[in-house]
């Protein structure tokens, strides 16, 4: 299960899992600095920035996210702690897509030089297909995005419910998400993802606190058509761990 992160702790990385072998890790691990105080609100990485730094999650939750001339945001996808933030822009820093890193709650994050990784990578070059892979897996998501766009709100909303439960692990039931969020992720008003949520609670899939809590996971993945293959990298990508020093 993920977990927060804080100097001296480890971090685990199962969705977006790495290949980098162990003396890997720690070159990766070297070139982190530590930026532990992001205000929820606050923009931790956007197109002007992504393409200098590459950001490692390490606690908190964040999203990436498009701003709309009118002030509306659509939220692609959201990241928990060990999700690479701003990979796209990183990898594609000339690409101009208005994408930034916004975060939802307090957040601590990782941040790498691009100059310096680039210069590690001539060393170990394992790290590089290491975040193709990674970009790749979260692609996946981005076209599962688009594959469920035109289906009925109750099983968008019922879809991002079973994708978040499944990143989130076993062991949980709670999507630590807003109703707003789920609205500017799955395209509804507030208002309308208000009624989907109440919908699913009267089928008996949520439960009836104000947080969003699946009560009755297999019914809520038959009515979304829930696949979560696409999510599954364990065929290719390896689980790592990081250890930050004191």
């Amino acid at each position: 299960m993920r977990r927060g992160v804080e100097r001296g702790k480890y971090l685990r990385r199962p969705l977006l899992d790495s290949p980098f072998s162990n003396p890997h890790l720690g070159v990766f691990a070297n070139l982190l600095k530590v930026r532990p105080r992001i205000r929820r609100g606050q923009t931790i990485t956007g197109t002007a920035s992504s393409g200098m730094h590459l950001g490692v999650l390490l606690e908190g939750l964040a999203c990436m996210a498009t701003r709309h001339p009118d002030g509306a945001r659509q939220i692609h996808a959201f990241h928990y702690p060990g999700d690479f933030l701003g990979l796209h822009g990183f990898l594609f820093p000339h690409s101009g897509e208005p994408s930034e890193v916004q975060a939802l709650t307090r957040c601590s994050i990782g941040m790498i030089d691009r100059d310096a990784l680039e210069r590690e990578i001539e060393h170990h070059p394992a790290m590089g297909p290491a975040l193709w892979r990674a970009a790749m897996a979260e692609a996946s998501i981005f076209q599962q995005r688009l594959v469920i766009s035109r289906r009925p709100a109750l099983q968008r909303v019922a879809h991002l419910v079973c994708e978040q439960l499944y990143r989130l692990g076993p062991k949980t039931s709670v999507i630590p998400l807003s109703q707003v969020d789920v609205a500017d992720t799955v395209g509804l008003s507030a208002v309308h993802t208000n009624r989907v949520l109440q919908d699913l609670r009267k089928l008996g899939m949520l439960s009836e606190k104000r947080s969003i809590e699946v009560v009755d996971q297999k019914r809520l993945q038959e009515l979304a058509a829930f696949d979560g293959r696409y999510l599954d990298q364990s065929e290719l990508l390896s689980q790592w761990d990081l250890q930050f020093g004191s």
